[in-house]
């Protein structure tokens, strides 16, 4: 069977680096339970249709509507999109990114889905939202691509509403991306090809080891 130098010399990079990933963080890719957060159920529905909202207008296309949901009594609204290359402060730049002069003319369309969005009410007007965005876009001449990004948010209750005043996009580190790509490759029935194969191993080398002189 022929292998790819690169593509095997990139599993390997990949999986030292996975290594000392774990040796450092103590497992990168452990997934744990969600954990309840004790927050009044009005607020924590208020806040989550707020964040649901904010995935209907971007995906109405009309983007400037988003700005909407944002206290328009907050001086300093802050805002980090995952593809800029630094933070958004105070409504002149929220406003060129949400609602700019002119429509991009690469993008065509956009598409998000807001889940597991989780609230944390940490005074009487303010709350922490955090949740995972699925987000999809299609560039013209190319195919659609889409990712997953966190997402937290602090959010101020306002005479409108629960509004945002921080936003922050937090993608995956580039090695962890690349790990997530190579394991949904993997076809179906995996583990109990797994199970058995290793099983087939085990027999080879017994089989070896007592036909040795």
């Amino acid at each position: 069977m022929r292998h790819s130098s690169i593509f095997v010399s990139l599993l390997f990079a990949i999986a030292g680096m996975s290594l000392a990933t774990v040796a450092v963080a103590g497992g990168h890719k452990t997934v744990r339970p969600m954990v309840k957060i004790d927050v009044a159920p009005d607020v924590e529905a208020a806040v989550a249709a707020v964040v649901h909202e904010t995935a209907e207008r971007w995906n109405s296309q009309d983007f400037s509507s988003v700005l909407e949901l944002w206290d328009q009594n907050e001086p300093f609204p802050t805002y980090l999109a995952e593809e800029q290359a630094q933070w958004f402060v105070g409504w002149d730049r929220l406003r060129d990114y949400l609602d700019p002069p002119a429509p991009n003319p690469i993008i065509e369309v956009l598409r998000e889905e807001m889940s597991k969005v989780q609230v944390n009410q940490i005074s009487p007007d303010l709350a922490i939202a955090i949740w995972e965005m699925h987000f999809e876009m299609k560039v013209r001449g190319s195919k659609p691509i889409g990712e997953d990004v966190r997402v937290s948010a602090v959010l101020r209750n306002t005479p409108d509403g629960w509004r945002y005043i921080h936003w922050a996009e937090s993608p995956k580190a580039t090695m962890v991306y690349i790990e997530d790509l190579f394991e949904k490759g993997v076809a179906p029935g995996w583990d109990e090809y797994y199970e058995a194969a290793m099983q087939r191993k085990k027999e080879a080398w017994e089989n070896k080891r007592q036909a040795a002189p």
